[in-house]
């Protein structure tokens, strides 16, 4: 009698942990997702403020300059500002990813590819602007 009480036990632990493991997959699946969505508007955001201020920027000419406080997400591999570019590369689940956003000035400079929130100083010299950490 034991023996069939476990054994009945054991199947309905079976079929519980079949039904929950499709669903622990799916729930996986959505997190990385949204993770992934997360982490690239963070990057667009970012580009997208650095190239509008560096336009404006630009805009006003000689030793003018603004500071501006950005987030760098988890996962950014590199990122490039050369030319009127500015580029993050991102690993995501689906590979990597190239962010970027373009602005009307030259840019020159560099950003660490750290996850963090950083001060960045835009400031406009002669034909370009330069894009450095504060």
């Amino acid at each position: 009698m034991r023996a069939q009480t476990a054994f009945e036990f054991m199947v309905i632990a079976i079929f519980v942990l079949a039904f929950l493991a499709p669903i622990w997959v799916y729930l996986v699946q959505i997190q990385t997702e949204t993770n992934d969505q997360f982490t690239l508007s963070y990057a667009k955001n970012a580009v997208t403020q650095i190239a509008k201020k560096a336009d404006l920027v630009y805009s006003q000419r000689m030793d003018a300059r603004i500071r501006l406080e950005i987030y760098i997400p988890r996962g950014v591999q590199n990122i490039n500002i050369s030319g009127n570019e500015i580029n993050m590369k991102i690993l995501s689940s689906s590979g990597t990813v190239d962010v970027f956003a373009t602005s009307i000035a030259q840019l020159q400079g560099n950003l660490p590819a750290e996850e963090g929130l950083y001060l960045v100083m835009l400031e406009a010299e002669g034909d370009y602007v330069n894009v450095t950490l504060t």
